[in-house]
């Protein structure tokens, strides 16, 4: 498997920690990590696959009522690729699992922790008060990149460049990672080159532990996410 060179976000090749979280929320393991290239970001490692001219990757981490899974595709080719609706599926075999509204879930998830404040920002050029906590907050912009040999890390710097400051709660710089990267909201054409962010959220009807997967087509490829719960 290609190997892409170690940048600004290194590229790591190792197993998913047992205890690792994001934003606060526990990681699903992978039921076959050695078959995973991964990358760190935010002191997550991020398993991905590649096939061809494209790269892959999924996160998924585990809320009190949701999956939520984030997926980044690199496409390293000279032609446009276009997403299909539906592009990415959560199976587990034996429950119904839904796709939820993730605009939805970032505001219900800031209303968790800010009671009767308003929801989170909406996409476009925003700026807060510095003497109040936030750093400006630019989210006009697709999540793309413009070197395909350094896809990961030109991502990573497009998350990073949308961040609330750590002196907002992590909740609330939660919500609004959420709703800045909304699936909903992304642009489906990923132009050669460069790199698409999505984040879906995913509701288990019964809530039982079990293996689950994760796929995601792009084009006449579909990558596999299987982990295990």
């Amino acid at each position: 498997m290609h190997r892409w060179p170690i940048v600004a976000v290194t590229l790591l090749l190792c197993g998913i920690a047992s205890a690792e979280t994001r934003f606060g929320r526990p990681v699903a393991k992978l039921a076959h990590p050695k078959q995973f290239g991964f990358f760190t970001l935010d002191d997550n490692r991020f398993p991905f696959l590649e096939k061809g001219s494209l790269a892959v990757s999924c996160m998924t981490y585990l809320g009190t009522k949701r999956y939520y899974v984030e997926i980044g595709i690199v496409n390293r080719s000279d032609a446009p690729v276009n997403l299909q609706n539906g592009f990415v599926s959560f199976t587990k075999p034996g429950y119904t699992v839904l796709l939820t509204d993730t605009i939805a879930s970032a505001t219900d998830v800031w209303t968790s922790v800010s009671g009767a404040t308003p929801p989170p920002p909406p996409i476009g050029p925003t700026s807060t008060d510095p003497r109040t906590a936030t750093t400006v907050v630019n989210v006009a912009a697709a999540a793309t990149v413009s070197n395909p040999a350094s896809g990961w890390q030109a991502l990573g710097e497009a998350i990073a460049a949308r961040r609330y400051s750590n002196a907002q709660g992590r909740d609330q710089r939660f919500a609004v990672y959420l709703a800045t990267f909304a699936h909903e909201r992304q642009e489906m054409t990923i132009q050669p080159g460069k790199a698409g962010m999505y984040i879906f959220t995913f509701v288990q009807m019964k809530q039982k532990a079990a293996p689950f997967e994760v796929r995601v087509s792009v084009g006449p490829e579909t990558f596999v996410f299987p982990y295990k719960e």
